[in-house]
């Protein structure tokens, strides 16, 4: 394979490998972002703060960085802005220097997918067979890598899974799936969801929020638990919730059994799980108690920085003593942190 590649010229190398790994042309760019050291989002500041680039394939965003790199780009004053808007011309691509930046680039780009493959058949392991806490995050990666953000393709590749693995297997993830959800349950990040959405989340929106939440890998899950403020790293789609993905060790356990995974479980047996889990997971200080306003902002501010379509305002109803009573209580933690953080502080300043 090698001594064959060799053969070929590097338009050739990435014209067999682009059809089934480069279809959206991302390592093409990538690779021309290296080749130029220009990036879409610098040389077009306009076209970025309208989104343009979000949802492109890497072949559009190669479009616009040629057009940037060989100078065939016009400007015009977008009416009644200070800001300019991109007109790309065409790049002749049968010049001497386009042909040699599209080699370097394809070369660059058959590199990167090689290197991917070679990753890959590097971390092939077996396949899943039984469902513990390591394997269920497993399987969580599984799904996140073939099916990225298709909420709909995750639900099905996970059905499918499980009732390949069997009724026991099922019953196992979805309760290892809840008490995850469980262990999750705290108003600081609850406050973070409501961030996140823009507009608040309400009780069985948290719900699908922590689900959602699992759905994204144990690196951010326990990120998350950790300090609710790395949400602001984490993209957020399907408006953060993912209702069905509770539900799909029931749905697995119902077509293997004809019976449903909530009334089989053992509720002894999963107060016991949601002991030895809990002992995985570093809470952050505080994250027991719900903010408001400022406070919130305190708490989390890269995440509120993050979310400036939040309104900065939160839905707890301070009407209700529990709620009252614990954002005091809140209050009472973030005003000790502070107290203390100053403390340290002093003592540490030379005298």
């Amino acid at each position: 394979m090698e001594q064959h590649d060799k053969m070929l010229s590097p338009e050739e190398q990435y014209a067999q490998l682009a059809p089934t790994l480069d279809t959206d042309g991302f390592s093409l760019y990538a690779a021309a972002e290296e080749v130029t050291g220009l990036k879409v989002y610098e040389e077009f500041p306009y076209e970025d703060n309208r989104g343009m680039f979000e949802m492109a394939d890497g072949h559009t965003l190669l479009r616009y960085l040629e057009a940037a790199y060989f100078g065939s780009v016009t400007w015009e004053v977008v009416p009644g802005t200070p800001y300019e808007r991109a007109i790309l011309g065409e790049v002749s691509k049968t010049t001497p220097e386009y042909r040699t930046f599209y080699q370097k680039i394809c070369a660059g780009a058959a590199a990167r997918i090689k290197k991917r493959i070679g990753k890959e058949r590097q971390n092939v392991k077996e396949p899943i067979s039984e469902i513990n806490k390591e394997s269920f995050w497993d399987l969580i990666h599984e799904e996140k890598n073939a099916c990225g953000q298709d909420m709909d393709a995750m639900l099905a590749y996970l059905k499918d899974r499980l009732v390949f693995m069997g009724p026991t297997q099922a019953q196992n993830f979805h309760d290892i799936i809840h008490v995850y959800e469980d262990l999750a349950d705290k108003f600081g990040l609850w406050d973070a969801a409501g961030i996140m959405k823009e507009y608040g989340c309400s009780d069985d929106g948290f719900i699908d929020f922590r689900a959602w939440l699992i759905a994204q890998g144990r690196e951010v899950y326990f990120a998350a638990l950790a300090d609710p403020d790395s949400l602001a790293d984490v993209v957020p789609y399907g408006d953060c919730c993912f209702e069905q993905l509770s539900y799909v060790g029931e749905y697995a356990y119902e077509q293997l059994t004809g019976k449903s995974a909530y009334d089989q479980t053992d509720w002894s047996a999963y107060e016991a799980l949601l002991m030895k889990l809990e002992q995985d997971i570093v809470y952050k200080g505080g994250i027991e108690f719900p903010r408001e306003g400022a406070d919130l902002k305190k708490y989390l501010p890269r995440l509120c920085a993050k979310h400036p379509e939040w309104d900065g305002q939160t839905r707890w109803n301070p009407q209700l003593k529990e709620i009252r009573d614990l954002i005091r209580a809140g209050k009472d933690y973030d005003r000790r942190q502070t107290s203390n953080k100053k403390k340290r502080s002093r003592g540490g300043e030379a005298r």
